[in-house]
């Protein structure tokens, strides 16, 4: 009976030949190898040591400012305050005091004489009323005017004077006033217009 129903089981089902059916075999993806990016290292740089493939600049030339000296008229000049002028000029080699006509025009002088300068002022001011340049003074004026320049090169700078003569040359209405010898400028005497030492009032009377 049994080997009836399978006979009959083997009719029934359809006669062909039947593909082959294999599974299709999934390759494992493979991990896509990815190339990391090199990321460009900046080079450190240590204190004091040049960085390599730098570019190299040029070194900066720093000038240095010559000392200009005095200069009458810029940094030493009338007017100034007697503290600033002795930060200038250093330690007085003597200081003299002159009288006025009047106690209050008593006037005190203080000497510089390895620079060629006396400073005059008022006793009981702190203000600079004239200044005394002497054949030794090696600094300039403002202008540009040095002790044992020619009177033509005076005249170049400042003008024809007011007056002059063989041993005088007088600027008033500048306080300026220069001593002559053999027409070369030999000293100075620079006032403050309102001045009021005897020595500046005698300088403007001189013809």
């Amino acid at each position: 009976m049994k080997i009836l129903v399978l006979f009959i089981f083997c009719l029934m089902f359809p006669t062909g030949v039947l593909a082959d059916t294999k599974p299709t075999e999934n390759s494992a993806a493979k991990p896509t190898t990815m190339a990391k990016a090199e990321t460009a290292k900046e080079p450190v740089v240590e204190p004091g040591v040049p960085a390599k493939n730098s570019a190299k600049t040029a070194p900066v030339k720093i000038e240095k400012k010559k000392p200009q000296g005095l200069v009458i008229g810029k940094n030493l000049k009338v007017g100034m305050s007697l503290e600033e002028a002795i930060k200038l000029l250093g330690t007085p080699r003597s200081i003299k005091v002159k009288r006025g006509t009047e106690s209050i025009l008593d006037s005190i002088s203080i000497e510089y004489a390895s620079q060629g300068i006396v400073i005059h002022f008022l006793n009981g001011k702190s203000k600079i009323e004239a200044l005394e340049v002497r054949p030794q003074f090696v600094g300039r004026f403002a202008e540009g005017v040095k002790m044992g320049a020619k009177v033509a090169a005076m005249i170049d700078k400042y003008g024809v004077p007011q007056s002059i003569n063989a041993s005088l040359a007088r600027y008033p209405d500048k306080g300026l006033y220069f001593s002559l010898k053999e027409n070369v400028l030999i000293a100075a005497h620079v006032f403050d217009k309102n001045s009021k030492l005897l020595s500046h009032q005698l300088y403007k009377d001189r013809r």
